[in-house]
């Protein structure tokens, strides 16, 4: 099964994965890491490393908070490795879809699925209820 990691600065990793866990029952495989300003960059270096290495033969997702900070930096480290993909901008709807579509797809169409499900989560509910009142019942 393909190892999925969060890593986010402060606590954001943990809540996504008890988040998904309340809703969508245990999650083997599920990993969040945390990284503060107080840790170095070599601390959160070994921690990525820790998280990840138990997928390198299922492959591994790393989900990171933003693009350009620590832990996504960190992480571009791993691109070189055909077992790691990693996407930015997590958010519970890229969680949610990870844990459900690892069991039956490979690494690269898992990071396409849960890219697109990260974009479809994101929905502007007036537009959303407006277009919806326009439909014809």
């Amino acid at each position: 099964m393909i190892g999925i990691v969060i890593i986010t600065h402060g606590r954001l990793s943990e809540v996504l994965a008890e988040t998904a866990t309340l809703i969508m029952g245990e999650q083997p495989g599920l990993t969040a890491v945390t990284f503060s300003a107080r840790e170095s960059l070599d601390h959160l270096r070994q921690k990525v490393h820790d998280a990840t290495a138990p997928f390198r033969e299922s492959g591994c997702l790393i989900l990171t908070d933003v693009l350009g900070g620590s832990a996504t930096n960190i992480c571009a480290e791993l691109l070189t490795h055909d077992w790691i993909r990693i996407l930015t901008g997590v958010n519970l709807p890229m969680v949610m879809e990870a844990v459900s579509q690892r069991s039956h797809l490979d690494l690269v169409s898992l990071a396409r699925k849960v890219h697109g499900g990260g974009i479809k989560g994101i929905i502007d509910l007036k537009d959303f209820f407006a277009e919806r009142a326009r439909r014809p019942k």
